[in-house]
């Protein structure tokens, strides 16, 4: 079976989940520049001291003055401003002031004054009061939550992430959904055939494996995407991409995705790179495993489908059918896992936005390189293939920048690179696809 972008030369999946995990967890923790919206610590020196004069507004006796030194007070936004107002809402007599004092600190996005704002927002005798609190402890619960955090979870296990963004139901989607096309995925390898060497074909599950590990790879990117849109953004320095699943299934057949010059243009390029690199790699490796005999499909001999004969017409649409299977979902969850949070998270770092892209380019291509392991001459030919894959996946990450930090585009060329490659593969070899069983029999 050929992966995805690793299309250069035959090579398993089976490896670069593990690899991608352990990958992506290190981007997903990598620590974060400070933040212009990030609560400060309390034992941090105050960004500026409240000056005198605003400091005599707000210990006025006229409530109307108070409430105007409020504004200048969240406008001031330092950490002594903000306390300033928090005392005004625990301790004025005026419900005018509470409430505005109470409204102000919603724009302080700073988690630790839940717990006062929720105190209010139960106790204090007037609704203004109560109504301003309550809302202002929405606003500020989000920044509670770390994305980077929600991702990290979600990378242990599926959807966990949304456990820690108090969103069980959507916990418990991610987790159901990839559960079931695991499960699935066994029952049918288990049903599957065996060889001479008593071993499943596992070509009749590999649908739904790469769908679940494609799942378990967009619910990474939404819960590090709800997480970060949930802040409003606030204090990043690029935007994160906003595509929900739907959007990006639909991404390689939208016409507005496919008229992109980076799309109908890059993908010729990226193929004609792909079958060039392929090409020296077999000649480098020709000396070690020459290249058996193989027909093409140009000879009329038609397709062999899981065991059954078809004509090449109807043999090419079930084959490429299947290939489609596999390839829509691996587009989508690997260009929301490694564009849409590891390289949106790294250039969020000191890497910044190139350096982010640079990095997670190279991470892209290090996690296929468990794909080659138990392959004849793997080592040789992961030493030649990864680099040619980090330059792909370089692309990819600059057609995600380019685009406005946007999935579309890079998931329909994920998916139409490889399904074409594939085409390539099953025209040139149609004998040797992972929906073709072929059993020595024993006797």
């Amino acid at each position: 079976m050929r992966d995805e972008c690793s299309d250069v030369a035959p090579v398993r999946k089976a490896g670069v989940g593990r690899v991608a995990v352990a990958l992506a967890l290190v981007a997903a923790l990598a620590p974060c520049p400070a933040r212009a919206d990030a609560p400060t610590p309390d034992d941090a020196p105050m960004a500026a001291p409240v000056p005198d004069a605003l400091l005599a507004r707000a210990a006025s006796f006229d409530p109307a003055t108070r409430v105007g030194a409020i504004a200048d007070l969240r406008d001031l936004a330092t950490p002594g401003a903000w306390s300033l107002v928090l005392a005004m809402l625990q301790r004025d007599v005026d419900p005018r002031v509470r409430a505005s004092a109470a409204a102000a600190l919603g724009a302080s996005h700073d988690p630790e004054l839940a717990a006062a704002l929720a105190y209010a927002a139960e106790a204090d005798p007037a609704p203004a009061v109560r109504a301003a609190a309550e809302a202002s402890g929405t606003a500020v619960a989000p920044f509670a939550k770390r994305p980077k955090a929600a991702a990290a979870f979600s990378l242990l296990c599926p959807g966990c992430g949304y456990f820690y963004l108090k969103q069980p139901d959507r916990a418990l989607g991610f987790l159901g959904a990839t559960a079931a096309l695991v499960g699935a995925g066994f029952a049918v390898l288990e049903e599957s055939p065996r060889d001479a060497d008593g071993r499943r074909d596992g070509g009749r599950s590999t649908p739904l494996f790469m769908a679940a590990q494609n799942t378990w790879f967009y619910g990474i990117y939404a819960s590090y995407r709800d997480a970060r849109l949930a802040r409003g953004d606030l204090g990043a320095r690029y935007p994160v991409a906003k595509e929900q699943l739907g959007d990006l299934l639909l991404a390689p057949f939208n016409p507005r995705v496919l008229k992109s010059p980076w799309v109908w243009g890059g993908l010729p390029l990226m193929l004609g790179a792909a079958v060039g690199a392929s090409y020296l790699i077999a000649r480098a490796s020709a000396a070690e495993a020459p290249a058996a005999a193989v027909r093409t499909l140009g000879d009329g001999g038609g397709v062999t489908f899981f065991g059954r004969h078809y004509g090449t017409a109807s043999g090419v649409t079930l084959g490429e059918m299947y290939n489609a299977s596999i390839y829509l979902p691996v587009g989508v969850g690997e260009e929301a896992l490694f564009r849409g949070v590891v390289q949106a998270g790294l250039s969020e770092t000191p890497l910044g936005l190139w350096g982010g892209w640079a990095v997670g380019s190279a991470i892209f291509g290090a996690a296929h390189t468990f794909n080659f392991i138990g392959e004849r001459g793997g080592a040789r030919t992961a030493a030649l293939t990864v680099p040619y894959l980090a330059v792909t996946g370089s692309y990819l990450g600059f057609v995600y920048v380019h685009s406005g930090f946007s999935l579309l585009q890079g998931a329909a060329l994920h998916f139409w690179y490889d399904f074409a490659l594939s085409t390539i593969s099953f025209v040139a070899d149609p004998d040797n696809q992972p929906f073709v069983a072929r059993f020595a029999m024993p006797f």
